[in-house]
C-alpha cells in the first residue's frame, strides 16, 4: 500500500514540474521549455531515433511543428544569440525506466540527434543540442507509462530565411547549372564559389549559416559546405557531409554521388587565399576526388570512414575519348578490329584510349594482360558512365579464343562448304572476312591457310648402330671369287 502511495505522489510530482536532465541551463531553453508545445508526436524510442536519422533539416526545424525562439544560449561557456527550435515527443516504450535512468536516456537522445545531424545540412548550422525530460507518467503500480522529451537545437539561421535563400539565390544557380553535363556543373560551381563573391574569414568566426555566407560574403568551412549542399540538393544530387581535420584543425566538407559513384568535394580548399581571405584561384585539387586523394591532406573522422571508403575514384573532367576510336560499321553493327593474340593493354595502346577502355567477355571484365577475342565488348567508360561501345572483331578468330589456329581454318571451310549459311551471325562473318573486302571467300581461306599451315618435317634417316650388316645377294663365309675344293 505504501509503495502505491509513493508512486502516485511521484507521478504527480513529474506531472507538475519540469525536470531538466541533461545540459546546462540556457535562458532560451528555459523559456521554450515553459511554453505549451505547438506540436507533439507520440513515438517509441527506436522510432524517435529513426525519425532523426531519416528526416531532413527543414522538416526537423519546421516552424509549424517546433516552438521557436531567438534567444541566448551558452555555446562553449559563452552566451550567444541563436535561433532555437524545440520539438516535443511523448515516448511510450519506457515501462522499465525509473527516475534514475532519465539522465542516461537524455544523453542517449542527444547522442543520436548529433549523429543524425552529422550526415545532413543541420551539421553546418547547429550550435548546440539539448534534451530534457519534462514529464513522467506512472501507473498505480509504479511502472512508467510514458515520458515527455523536449529536444532543443540552436542554429545560426532561421528556417524561413533558409527557405527564402533556397527558393531564390540557390534556385537561380541551379537553373544556370542544370542544362550542363555533370563535369561542367561542378567546374562551374567550383568557379562560382571561388570567384570573389565569398571569402574565407581569417578570424575563424563560425556563423553556422548559409544565409550569412550569402548576405555577408564571408564564412568558414561550415558555411562553404552548407551552401554547397543546398546547391547539390537543388541539382538533385544525393549528398551528405563529412567531418575530420586538416592540419590539425576541425573541418567539414561534402560527399556527393555522381553517376552512381561517390566523391569527396571540398570547394573551400580548392581556393587558396591571401591574408584577407580572398581566393586567389579556383583549382581542382579536391573537386570530386577519391578517398586516397583527399587523405593526402585530410584526416577523416572515425564515424565518417564507412562513407569515405565508398570514394574509390577521382572524377575525370577532360582528356578522355568522346567516342570509341577505330570503329567500322558492318551491316549496322559497330566493330573494333584487332590482330590475333592482342591483349587488352595492347588494344588500349592501339586505339589510344588508355584506361578509359575496358573489355568484357560476357559480364566479366578482362584484365590488361588477358587476350581479347571475337565477340568481346569494348567500352569507353568515364566516371562510371559508358560513353561508347563496340564489338571486338579479331581477324581470323572464328572460334572466339583470340588466336588464329587450325580450328579457325576448319570453321572457315565448314562455312564455305555449307549449303545454308543462315546460322552464321554478323560477328562470325566480320572475323572471317580477313582481307576485309566485304565478302568471305576463297581468298580468306588462302590467307588463314598460310598463317595456320605447319609443314610436316621430313623423316630422319636411321642411325647406325655399329653392328655389321649383310649385303643383299651375298652368302656368309664365301670370299668374293673364291673356289671351293
Amino acid at each position: 500500500m505504501g509503495k502505491k502511495i509513493f508512486a502516485a505522489v511521484l507521478a504527480l510530482l513529474f506531472l507538475l514540474t519540469s525536470f531538466p536532465v541533461f545540459g546546462a541551463d540556457s535562458p532560451a531553453y528555459n523559456e521554450l521549455a515553459a511554453q505549451q508545445p505547438v506540436y507533439e508526436m507520440e513515438l517509441t524510442l527506436s522510432e524517435l531515433e529513426e525519425y532523426y536519422m531519416t528526416t531532413d533539416t527543414d522538416k526537423l526545424l519546421d516552424p509549424a511543428e517546433c516552438n521557436y525562439l531567438y534567444g541566448e544560449v551558452s555555446v562553449g561557456g559563452v552566451a550567444e544569440l541563436c535561433h532555437v527550435y524545440m520539438r516535443t515527443f511523448i515516448i511510450t516504450d519506457v515501462s522499465e525506466l525509473t527516475v534514475f535512468d532519465l539522465e542516461a536516456l537524455a544523453k542517449r537522445i542527444v547522442g543520436f540527434v548529433k549523429t543524425s545531424a552529422s550526415m545532413k545540412y543541420l551539421k553546418c548550422i547547429a550550435r548546440t543540442y539539448n534534451a530534457r525530460i519534462s514529464g513522467m507518467v506512472q501507473t498505480s503500480d509504479g511502472r512508467t507509462d510514458s515520458i515527455t522529451v523536449k529536444i532543443f537545437i540552436s542554429c545560426g539561421e532561421k528556417t524561413e530565411d533558409r527557405l527564402a535563400l533556397k527558393e531564390g539565390y540557390v534556385a537561380q544557380i541551379a537553373e544556370e547549372l542544370l542544362p550542363l553535363s555533370d563535369g561542367e556543373r561542378f567546374l562551374r560551381l567550383n568557379g562560382l564559389m571561388l570567384d570573389g563573391r565569398f571569402r574565407y574569414d581569417m578570424s575563424y568566426r563560425h556563423r553556422c549559416s548559409s544565409v550569412a555566407l550569402v548576405s555577408e560574403g564571408i564564412g568558414v568551412c561550415e558555411e562553404y559546405a552548407g551552401f554547397t549542399s543546398l546547391v547539390l540538393d537543388a541539382l538533385g544530387y544525393k549528398n551528405r557531409l563529412i567531418t575530420g581535420e586538416v592540419g590539425g584543425m576541425p573541418h567539414i566538407w561534402n560527399l556527393v554521388e555522381v553517376d552512381g559513384r561517390v566523391y569527396h568535394l571540398d570547394i573551400l580548399h580548392n581556393g587558396p587565399v591571401d591574408e584577407n581571405g580572398v581566393h586567389l584561384s579556383a583549382e581542382r585539387t579536391f573537386l570530386l576526388v577519391s578517398e586516397a586523394t583527399v587523405m593526402k591532406t585530410h584526416d577523416v573522422a572515425e564515424a565518417c570512414v564507412p562513407y569515405s571508403s565508398e570514394c574509390r575514384y577521382d572524377y575525370v573532367f577532360d582528356g578522355y575519348p568522346l567516342s570509341m576510336p577505330g570503329v567500322s560499321e558492318i551491316n549496322g553493327t559497330e566493330y573494333v578490329s584487332a590482330e590475333p593474340d592482342t591483349t587488352v593493354a595492347a588494344l588500349r595502346e592501339d586505339l589510344g584510349a588508355g584506361e578509359f577502355l575496358r573489355v568484357l567477355r560476357g559480364d566479366t571484365e578482362l584484365l590488361p594482360e588477358d587476350v581479347v577475342s571475337t565477340g568481346c565488348t569494348a567500352e569507353i567508360t568515364v566516371n562510371g558512365r559508358i560513353i561508347d561501345s563496340a564489338v571486338i572483331c579479331v581477324q581470323g578468330d572464328l572460334d572466339c579464343d583470340g588466336s588464329m589456329t587450325s580450328a579457325d581454318l576448319e570453321a572457315l571451310v565448314a562455312y564455305l562448304l555449307a549449303d545454308d549459311v543462315s546460322q552464321y551471325d554478323e560477328t562470325f562473318l566480320a572475323a572471317a572476312d580477313i582481307d576485309q573486302n566485304g565478302a568471305v571467300s576463297v581468298t580468306d581461306f588462302i590467307i588463314i591457310s598460310d598463317v595456320t599451315y605447319t609443314p610436316t618435317p621430313p623423316d630422319e634417316p636411321g642411325e647406325t648402330t655399329g653392328e655389321e650388316t649383310e649385303e643383299p645377294g651375298t652368302e656368309t663365309g664365301l670370299e668374293d671369287g673364291g673356289a671351293g675344293e
